[in-house]
């Protein structure tokens, strides 16, 4: 069993919601800079597509891209900042948020004149250019 588990109890509860994340695994993402969160979002981001996908395969495939492999860093905080992205309107959602395993998320449809672009910043919403 490694560190980011044995703070969990044994039993796993499917009905619960995701766990918060421990003291150390926090104060590991609390040395993430500005930088990494970026590249946490951008991995992120690039397994979106337009139809619905389970939040657990979101973070599954974005953790196992070579450019966001933090390995002090658990599923749950990249299921948070997901969370983050719904709450900004980058991303839709349907589900639960709070059990990565039973949501699901998608880009927003945008709406008439707007765009989702991913830039050094991040993913952002921003008007879309006349041609």
């Amino acid at each position: 069993m490694n560190e980011q588990t044995e703070e969990y109890e044994d039993d796993f509860d499917d009905e619960a919601d995701d766990p918060p994340l421990t003291a150390t695994q926090q104060a590991a993402a609390d040395r993430l800079t500005e930088a990494d969160l970026r590249i946490i979002d951008t991995a992120l981001f690039r397994n979106l597509t337009g139809n619905y996908r389970k939040v657990a395969m979101i973070v599954s495939l974005g953790m196992g891209s070579d450019t966001s492999f933090y390995p002090d860093i658990i599923d749950v905080f990249y299921a948070q900042r997901i969370k983050l992205m719904v709450k900004k309107g980058l991303v839709e959602s349907v589900g639960n948020l709070n059990r990565m395993r039973y949501s699901e998320v998608r880009l927003p449809q945008p709406a008439s004149g707007q765009c989702i672009s991913i830039s050094n910043e991040g993913p952002q919403r921003s008007p879309a250019k006349d041609d």
